[in-house]
């Protein structure tokens, strides 16, 4: 097999068991509730085990080709993670902004008197989130080891 095969192998197979432990988590009864972002988990017990049986039978299978074809999967760190959602939901809320909402029509005073501001607010927690986890990488990377 060729470098290619394997990267691309690789790659498909580690976003399957990214899923399946999504999926694990859901059989365990994981949920989510926010503020604006909810996650219902609405499997019932026997759906519950049945996925993680199911679940359980892929990771053993993907181990064995894992070994089989000595690929190696894939690690993602959760300050980088952070990092670069940050960078995206900057972009998603300048969108936001009066000015650009024009392009759904005419927008309220009132509504860009107060969106506006919370807006900024908003912006300047992603940027103190991201700059805390760029200075603690920044501080690991000069520590002694």
């Amino acid at each position: 097999m060729s470098g290619n095969h394997i990267r691309g192998i690789s790659a498909t197979l580690s976003l399957l068991d990214e899923n399946l432990c999504e999926f694990e988590q859901w059989a365990n009864g994981h949920e989510v509730r926010s503020v604006l972002y909810e996650v219902r988990n609405t499997l019932s017990g026997v759906q519950r085990q049945e996925i993680a049986k199911r679940v359980a039978k892929m990771q053993r299978l993907l181990r064995e080709v894992r070994d089989a074809l000595s690929l190696e999967g894939t690690v993602r760190s959760v300050d980088r993670m952070i990092v670069a959602s940050c960078a995206i939901q900057w972009s998603s809320l300048v969108e936001l902004e009066s000015n650009r909402l024009r392009r759904y029509g005419e927008v309220p005073p009132t509504l860009a008197q107060y969106l506006d501001p919370v807006l900024t607010v908003l912006d300047d927690d992603l940027r103190a989130i991201s700059k805390t986890v760029l200075q603690s990488e920044r501080r690991l990377s000069l520590e002694p080891e």
